[in-house]
């Protein structure tokens, strides 16, 4: 692992430590300039005591002496930023290794209160118009079938990475628990009083009647026989098939009238013992109880009990192989689900509105998890920082328009040198 990272970071390290050298070339060139000017006035300044006592080389002089002073301030300000002047510790120098720490600190609070605010977070928010983003982005069907495709591949190595056995044992036990105490007997009664009111029980009816009729005719042969079976021995043949052709033609029809009419007086019938069963299953607690004994019972039985545990696996199952095939089931539909998502947020306004009331009732706690965790973020990071370090890479830096802080320091100090020697002239005279 240590390998593979290495490996993959090596090209970045790589053009870290290039963009360090080329920064470091450009600041050796402006510090050389800066130096160079600082030199130059500095010469010119001593040059102008073998020049004689001529009135432009005083004012030559002046404006050299306060460019070099100019100069040579400047420099000690520059060089007191990131280290001791010449090596000597004077007081209030290598401010940045020495403030370190607080700097770290203040820039933290500075990212804080400007970029963290809840205020700031609801504006961004607000700009990007997020849900009309997401909706217009997920209504084109290869971002949304890219988007399922990472979503199966995650959940895929998840499954894959979690302990099945545990949590099969724990699957098993919340669906027992959850079946043992729902209150069975009351959601039967009441889904059969539903079931009956809207009239869906008619279709079950009719089919079990014709399922009667169905079995009877598979069991023709059988029938036949037992009739001859129970027959007495002296009845001819002929008669026992007369007796049951005539028999079993009339419970056929009367099965058949029973299927094609559903306002039958016996299905009335039906329907009056379904109802009083829908009220005593929410009513009879001895029927309920009944229920309650035959669930736990149906609850212990260890096939149903291995079917629960196998529900985990079924499914990391088909997570896993959806995440191995592109034309999955899974992913088409999840594909189509976030494409419907897309498309009812570009056209539903009052959709988006709850998203930005979720989204608005998100920022504050957001913000103030980015501001904790970010402030605490900059401030431990920059203390880790090795202090030289710290200030050898901020020179870098900001070390180039420094040395034109010199540069003008030494500019300003001359003309300033020559205007104040040209002001004592005038006054002078």
């Amino acid at each position: 692992m240590d390998g593979f990272w290495r490996g993959h970071l090596r090209p970045f390290t790589f053009v870290i430590a290039d963009y360090d050298k080329r920064r470091a070339a450009a600041l050796t060139r402006a510090r050389r300039r800066a130096t160079g000017l600082l030199a130059l006035v500095f010469s010119i300044f001593v040059s102008t005591f073998f020049m004689g006592d001529a009135t432009w080389v005083g004012y030559l002089r002046s404006a050299a002496e306060a460019g070099t002073i100019g100069g040579l301030a400047d420099w000690f300000a520059v060089v007191a930023l990131f280290r001791h002047p010449l090596g000597v510790p004077i007081p209030h120098t290598a401010i940045i290794p020495r403030s370190k720490d607080g700097l770290g600190q203040n820039l933290a609070q500075f990212v804080r209160h400007n970029f963290l605010s809840s205020e700031s977070v609801i504006e961004r928010m607000e700009e990007a118009d997020i849900p009309m983003r997401v909706g217009e982005w997920l209504t084109d069907h290869d971002h949304a079938d890219a988007l399922a495709a990472r979503l199966v591949t995650t959940l895929g190595a998840l499954s894959e990475g979690l302990d099945s056995s545990q949590i099969e044992t724990e699957m098993e036990r919340i669906i027992v628990d959850r079946l043992r105490s729902a209150p069975l007997a009351d959601m039967m009664g009441k889904g059969l009083e539903i079931a009956m009111e809207d009239g869906q029980h008619t279709p079950l009816v009719t089919a079990a009647i014709q399922g009667i009729a169905s079995g009877l005719e598979d069991n023709r042969p059988s029938l036949r026989t037992r009739l001859g079976d129970e027959s007495p021995w002296w009845v001819p043949e002929a008669i026992d098939d007369a007796v049951f052709e005539t028999a079993y033609d009339a419970v056929q029809r009367y099965l058949v009238e029973l299927a094609e009419q559903p306002d039958h007086e016996i299905r009335r019938r039906v329907d009056a013992r379904l109802t009083d069963l829908a009220v005593r299953l929410r009513n009879d607690e001895e029927l309920r109880a009944q229920v309650v004994e035959r669930t736990d019972a149906l609850l212990d039985h260890p096939r149903l009990r291995e079917w629960a545990r196998g529900t985990w696996s079924a499914m990391a199952r088909g997570v896993s192989e959806a995440a191995e095939r592109p034309d999955s089931e899974l992913r088409s539909r999840l594909a189509a689900t976030l494409q419907g998502l897309g498309v009812r947020l570009t056209d539903d306004p009052s959709l988006r509105e709850r998203i930005w009331v979720w989204l608005h009732s998100l920022a504050e706690p957001m913000a103030r998890v980015g501001e904790r965790e970010l402030t605490r973020l900059i401030s431990t990071t920059v203390q880790r920082w090795d202090a030289d370090d710290t200030s050898r890479r901020l020179e870098l830096w900001m070390g180039r328009d420094l040395q034109f802080v010199r540069i003008n320091g030494t500019l300003v100090g001359a003309l300033a040198g020559l205007l104040i020697h040209t002001v004592v002239q005038l006054l002078t005279v």
